[in-house]
C-alpha cells in the first residue's frame, strides 16, 4: 500500500477552474484558477497559492463540522537511493546516500514522537475512534533524501553540506466515510555546512521542527472553509 500512497501524495492533475469564495460576494476566490487550478486524482483543488503556497482541498471544505481529532501516527517514506560501496574515490560527485536501516528506524520514530508533541502543544481536543465529528489527521515525511555520506567515505570530512531534505505533507480525512478532504505539502531543507559529529543530533531538532508544520497547516485549512469562520476543533 504504502509505494502506491508516495506517488498519490506527490502528484496532482490538470483539472477546472472552479472558484470557492472565502466570504461573501466580491471576497478573494480560495481555489486557484487558470493554469494554477490542479484537480488531484482524489477531486482535491488547488488552493490559492497567495493563499497556500501547496495545498489542495475538497471545494465544498468546511472543518468547522468537525469538534475532534484522531491523530493517526506519522509516517515517513525514504528516497531509494541505489545500495553500493562508497570510499573517497567513488563518492566524489555524489550527493544522495542510502540511509542505514537502523537511521531509518529512529528517524521514523523521532517524527512519529515530535508530531504528536506538536498537537499536544496545540491544545487540540483529540478523541481515539470514529465518528460524524472526528477529523482524521496524519503527517508524513516524504521523498527523504540524506546527503550525509557514510562512514567509510566521510572519514575525512568534518562537515556536510545540505544534509537533509524531504516533503512534509498532512492529509485529512473524514473519520466516517475515510475519504480525502484535504492535503497539504511543503518542501523542507536543512542547508548549511554541519558538524558532522553533531549532525544526528541536530537532524532530531530538525525533525522536531518540521513535525510543527502540520498543525499550522492545519489551522490555516480551518480558517480557509466557510469564509474562514471559526472551527471548534481546538482551543485558539
Amino acid at each position: 500500500m504504502k509505494h502506491k500512497m508516495w506517488p498519490t501524495i506527490l502528484s496532482s492533475l490538470a483539472g477546472t477552474m472552479i472558484l470557492w469564495y472565502a466570504g461573501g460576494i466580491g471576497a478573494q476566490p480560495v481555489l486557484a484558477t487558470g493554469s494554477d487550478a490542479d484537480v488531484t486524482e482524489e477531486g482535491l483543488h488547488r488552493v490559492d497559492p497567495s493563499l497556500m503556497e501547496a495545498a489542495w482541498v475538497r471545494p465544498d471544505l468546511d472543518l468547522s463540522d468537525y469538534t475532534r481529532i484522531l491523530l493517526m501516527p506519522g509516517a515517513v517514506q525514504f528516497r531509494e537511493v541505489p545500495e553500493k560501496i562508497y570510499d573517497a574515490r567513488t563518492s566524489i560527485g555524489i550527493s544522495e546516500f542510502p540511509v542505514p536501516e537502523d537511521r531509518q528506524k529512529w528517524l521514523r520514530e523521532v517524527w512519529s514522537e515530535a508530531v504528536e508533541e506538536s498537537f499536544a502543544q496545540a491544545s487540540y481536543d483529540r478523541h481515539y475512534d470514529v465518528g460524524s465529528d472526528v477529523l482524521v489527521v496524519q503527517a508524513f515525511l516524504v521523498d527523504v533524501v540524506s546527503h550525509i555520506p557514510p562512514k567509510n567515505a566521510g572519514s575525512q570530512y568534518t562537515f556536510v553540506q545540505d544534509p537533509w531534505e524531504s516533503y512534509v505533507v498532512l492529509e485529512l480525512r473524514d473519520a466516517t466515510t475515510t475519504q480525502l478532504v484535504a492535503r497539504t505539502i511543503d518542501r523542507r531543507y536543512a542547508e548549511g555546512l554541519i558538524d558532522i559529529e553533531t549532525i544526528w543530533m541536530r537532524t532530531a531538532n530538525l525533525v522536531g521542527r518540521w513535525a510543527e508544520v502540520p498543525a499550522v497547516r492545519l489551522d490555516q485549512l480551518a480558517d480557509l472553509g466557510e469564509g474562514g469562520r471559526s472551527t471548534p476543533l481546538w482551543s485558539r
